[in-house]
């Protein structure tokens, strides 16, 4: 167990370098930033976005997790994943290059023409350090792909700032985020020692294919899925309604991401070396769990209260009207790590049949759902996630509780207190908003009355994860001191 925990804390340390170093500057970042662009530009720029994600999961194809998973993979393997990734990816971007002035007509917004044909190129482009990207997190060296990355998105941040200051409105959102996509492309070529051979094996690709396929299949459905709502909001209400939502997702999404995303990095490589050990791998996937969920409702629940004085001092008045959106998404992602890892649980046991068969099942609930909210509004959109988080746990539930005992009852019992003590804690914070306070005011006094309230209560009872979360940020920081 010793091990499995210093490879989890020592892959966790740099992705959390990563997004602490990150978080709080993209933060700022996007401050800045709502004050020079609308939320009618901001929305276009993701209009085409379902397009992308689709066609991105379709060129990947799933074989970076098949590669991951595989222990004994060879360099015939990695070569044939990277010549077929280049290949789909080509023609991904090639469709989606040439397919630019139907979305012009689709959605009515000049604009997209040459957005969508820059992105075109940039996915292609991208797609050629896809294997790079994948061995690292194989080796389970988290260090450098963070470093890359890290230094990339903060050179990209002034050239955004600067195009936007001088009036370029789309045109300086997506050159911000090609900047950081090529000096990611770039750096990550000249650092990684793997290069691509001229080798393609049909063995290797059968192989990879037949777990990847499914991967790719059941990525496509969920990516859909999580794209289905900015779609709809794009076609049917206006871009600046789809501003809104864009910028209330991604602040509910903070919180829960910063840990989830890195949770979801570190774990799937640690467990796929326990998938032969059935009760060792029980043992830390509860783990994983309850320490994650531990911080998780906290932050997203703090979101859920704060969002008002947050949105309002950070982003200015003209952007409340996402509040509404912050407060739905970050609600709905107190749920999203379980589903995550459970995900990854039956990754690690080799079942994507089962994956695609789950999320077939989960979207098939889910669909209705969207379009019936659709017919209300956007944000009753949102708030069907809430519920949709609970359906997609009890439904993963079903498999994890066959193979490894882990029914819908024994994981509930795992994270839904800290869930519940969030709830509680955060109350008072709610009632902060209340107040005619200032919203710096409120933003201290509900944030602190909130962390008093939650952590103290877990203090006080020894819980067991909070004791373990406690004693590795403690080792880390005394460490660090030493040194």
């Amino acid at each position: 167990m010793s091990s499995v925990k210093q490879e989890t804390v020592a892959g966790a340390k740099w992705l959390m370098l990563q997004k602490f170093t990150l978080q709080p500057l993209q933060f700022l970042y996007s401050m800045v930033l709502a004050r020079l662009v609308t939320p009618k530009e901001m929305g276009i720029v993701g209009l085409t976005a379902v397009f992308f994600a689709v066609a991105g999961t379709l060129s990947s194809a799933g074989f970076g997790s098949a590669l991951i998973r595989k222990i004994d993979r060879t360099e015939i393997d990695c070569d044939t994943a990277f010549w077929f990734n280049l290949g789909m990816s080509l023609l991904m971007s090639s469709v989606l290059f040439f397919a630019a002035p139907w979305f012009v007509t689709f959605y009515q917004q000049p604009e997209l023409l040459w957005l969508t044909r820059c992105s075109a190129v940039m996915m292609f482009l991208s797609s050629t350090a896809g294997v790079h990207w994948t061995l690292y997190t194989a080796r389970r060296d988290f260090k450098t792909p963070a470093i890359i990355q890290t230094v990339s998105t903060i050179i990209s941040m002034p050239v955004c700032l600067g195009l936007a200051y001088i009036g370029w409105g789309v045109w300086a959102l997506m050159c911000g985020t090609l900047t950081s996509a090529l000096l990611s492309l770039v750096w990550v070529w000249l650092v990684s020692p793997w290069r691509p051979g001229r080798q393609f094996s049909v063995a290797s690709f059968r192989e990879l294919f037949g777990f990847g396929s499914k991967l790719a299949v059941t990525g496509i459905i969920s990516t859909l899925f999580a794209n289905l709502r900015t779609f709809i909001v794009g076609k049917f209400y206006s871009p600046a309604e789809l501003g809104m939502y864009v910028k209330g997702a991604h602040v509910g999404m903070m919180a829960p991401g910063l840990i989830n995303g890195i949770l979801g990095t570190v774990t799937y490589p640690i467990l796929a070396t326990l998938q032969n050990d059935r009760a060792r791998l029980t043992s830390v996937y509860r783990k994983y769990i309850r320490v994650a969920t531990l911080p998780i409702t906290i932050g997203c629940m703090l979101v859920t209260a704060l969002a008002e004085p947050l949105v309002g001092l950070c982003f200015g008045e003209r952007w409340l009207p996402c509040v509404i959106y912050v407060q739905l998404v970050s609600a709905a992602m107190m749920f999203d790590h379980v589903v995550t890892i459970n995900l990854s649980l039956l990754q690690v046991l080799g079942r994507s049949d089962l994956l695609l068969w789950l999320e077939i099942c989960k979207k098939a609930i889910l669909l209705p759902m969207i379009l019936f909210a659709a017919s209300i509004s956007a944000p009753a959109m949102c708030a069907v996630s809430i519920f949709y988080g609970q359906i997609a746990i009890y439904i993963n539930c079903y498999y994890t509780g066959k193979f490894l005992g882990l029914t819908w009852w024994k994981q509930q019992k795992d994270y839904m207190p800290y869930v519940i003590w969030a709830v509680i804690a955060c109350i008072p914070a709610w009632l902060c908003t209340l107040t005619e306070w200032h919203y710096i005011a409120q933003l201290l006094a509900g944030g602190c009355t909130a962390a008093l309230i939650y952590f103290g209560g877990l203090h006080v009872i020894h819980d067991a994860s909070y004791r373990e979360l406690f004693e590795i940020i403690r080792s880390k920081f005394k460490k660090q001191a030493n040194n």
